[in-house]
């Protein structure tokens, strides 16, 4: 059986309930916890550059960044690719992140990477007398697999002409025929992560799940569920991580010769401890030179709710030849 007759038959099989039913998983097993009682609340701060720009509503696109957001964008990946980003907040604290993605014929692998670190704390003791120094740091390693269907090993290093296009690349598009139904993606995520805050230090294990569809004209639809499963556990006491609930959709729209390309996104998020809101982002890209982000969150109390930026194309996001 051909390659192409293979896919026909899986699309045939296996529908797009795929994110019906990780929304129903999701659903069944999710458990409200009180605000702030979970652990590793590091989990929920943006660190990505793009994502960050459009307010987080990244569920349904698709970039090395899909690693945070839905593990399954990273299955419609056909290049390699990297992201990394370091922030320098006030008073010595850093945040660092990294992000691979590697397609085969065997699907997409991706290797991620977060630390924050608190930088020299000093410290003191119940009389307010300085007795030294201590210091806080929080990361996580994140393994990665997604896979896609149709999915054809010669495509590696070419671009879906289906996909919405991301600003950073500059590769050649597919030229030999493609269905153009619908693609289908499905990933999944280990996750480590550890804090250590003085003395006392924890690690949890977790996993994550998603699925995205792509259909005509570029429009994608996402959903995922992240940090399932794992507790972390400080002296008696332990604590869910904070399981995170998303649903997105994404579209481009181009204007003559591909002068100005505008893309929207749009999640519905849940957190296990919070509730529900809304996130919205908008790039406006112009002749892939530079762009220009913004987003915004429905979230309440939670610092800024509008975020942006303006990039030129030598950015932290790049195809690795």
């Amino acid at each position: 059986m051909t390659d192409r007759r293979k896919n026909s038959v899986f699309l045939r099989r296996v529908p797009l309930w795929a994110a019906l039913f990780i929304l129903l998983f999701a659903s069944a097993l999710w458990a409200a916890s009180e605000t702030g009682a979970t652990a590793s609340n590091f989990l929920k701060i943006p660190v990505a550059v793009i994502p960050s720009g459009m307010g987080e509503a990244y569920t349904a696109m698709v970039g090395p960044d899909s690693i945070l957001y839905n593990p399954a964008g990273l299955g419609l990946l056909s290049y390699p690719t990297f992201s990394g980003s370091h922030n320098q907040y006030l008073d010595g604290i850093t945040q660092e992140y990294a992000a691979l993605s590697y397609p085969s014929k065997y699907g997409t692998f991706g290797l991620g990477f977060s630390m924050l670190a608190s930088g020299e704390i000093t410290a003191y003791d119940s009389n307010d007398m300085i007795i030294g120094h201590t210091s806080t740091d929080h990361r996580f390693i994140t393994l990665s697999y997604a896979r896609s269907w149709p999915h054809f090993s010669d495509d590696i290093g070419k671009l879906d002409p289906m996909l919405i296009t991301p600003s950073w690349t500059r590769l050649s598009p597919i030229t030999d025929y493609r269905p153009k139904a619908y693609r289908l993606a499905l990933g999944t995520s280990i996750k480590q992560v550890s804090e250590k805050l003085a003395d006392q230090q924890s690690t949890a294990y977790s996993f994550d799940v998603g699925a995205l569809a792509v259909l005509p004209a570029r429009f994608h639809i996402g959903v995922s569920v992240l940090n399932f499963s794992g507790r972390q556990k400080f002296t008696d006491e332990a604590y869910d991580l904070p399981r995170i609930l998303r649903a997105g959709i994404a579209k481009d729209f181009h204007t003559i010769n591909d002068i100005i390309v505008f893309k929207t996104a749009v999640d519905a998020v849940q957190y296990s401890d919070y509730g529900s809101f809304a996130s919205i982002g908008l790039e406006t890209d112009v002749m892939q030179v530079f762009q220009l982000r913004i987003g915004y969150k429905t979230q309440k109390d939670t610092g800024s709710r509008i975020s942006g930026g303006l990039y030129n194309f030598i950015d932290a996001h790049r195809e690795i030849p």
